[in-house]
């Protein structure tokens, strides 16, 4: 059982495992339905995690090199505070799924659990098309075909999405159904998971940017001028300001990298 697979594998378990027990609970048509979004969003990440971890090289690499760094800092038992923080996490992300589960079939909460489909939708096509181009192509050339057109990084900003309007579908449950107060932990909860996955995201999303910006940028990359094109027609997502440099380079070290 390798280290990394805390925020891998075990990330999509517990949020399959999350939705299946509310789709097995007898829950009402939106519950239901929002807990299959999250059912298979757990689903389709490990499925796309094992193939990516079983068939593409550099993956397997990348796993090693994040174990190596994870050995490095100590035994199994030191991660376990990190650990019990990504299971909060996950605990916290599946709290709207307790809120929607017995509630009616109002608009805004069926609109905000559309959205939720629309953004695994779309960082499902990302991961697709990213992994096909890049299995055709080879590793170093730049995706900017289907949903890469429009988002320099589709499947966080999926994500982001998803997750953002799952814990707005439980808000608005709450308030249509005048149980806001009855309510509350379960909604404190939702805005935890719902800012902790988030700030994960958006830190992500930060980070490829900017390893696609020292790649592609280089004028010396055959990429360069197809890049500087689809920087100035793409929206790179939601993304933290830029760190001073000398922070930048600090921490860089730090954080386990990611193919561009």
């Amino acid at each position: 059982w390798r280290s990394e697979y805390t925020v891998s594998y075990g990330y999509g378990a517990a949020m399959f495992f999350s939705g299946l027990l509310f789709l097995l609970s007898g829950a009402t048509p939106l519950g239901l339905a929002h807990a299959l979004v999250v059912c298979l969003y757990g689903f389709r990440l490990n499925a796309f995690l094992l193939y990516r971890e079983l068939t593409i090289e550099r993956f397997q690499k990348l796993v090693e090199k994040i174990e190596d760094k994870a050995n490095a800092k100590g035994d199994r038992l030191s991660r376990l505070p990190f650990i019990l923080g990504c299971a909060f996490l996950y605990f916290c992300m599946a709290a709207p799924l307790f809120v929607t589960s017995q509630a009616g079939s109002s608009l805004a909460p069926m609109l905000f659990t559309g959205l939720a489909y629309v953004g695994f939708a779309f960082a499902a096509v990302g991961d697709l098309v990213k992994t096909a181009v890049k299995a055709k192509e080879g590793d170093d050339a730049l995706v900017t075909s289907g949903p890469f057109a429009l988002v320099r990084h589709p499947n966080y900003s999926g994500e982001m999405l998803l997750w953002t309007a799952s814990l707005f579908a439980a808000i608005a449950c709450a308030a249509i159904e005048g149980s806001l107060v009855t309510s509350a932990g379960w909604l404190l909860a939702s805005v935890l998971g719902a800012i902790g996955i988030n700030f994960v995201l958006v830190q992500a999303t930060t980070g490829l940017e900017k390893r696609q910006a020292e790649k592609y940028g280089d004028p010396g990359n055959p990429e360069n001028a197809k890049y500087k094109e689809w920087v100035e027609s793409s929206w790179k997502g939601v993304t933290f300001p830029p760190k001073p440099a000398a922070a930048s380079t600090e921490g860089s070290e730090s954080k386990p990298e990611a193919s561009p």
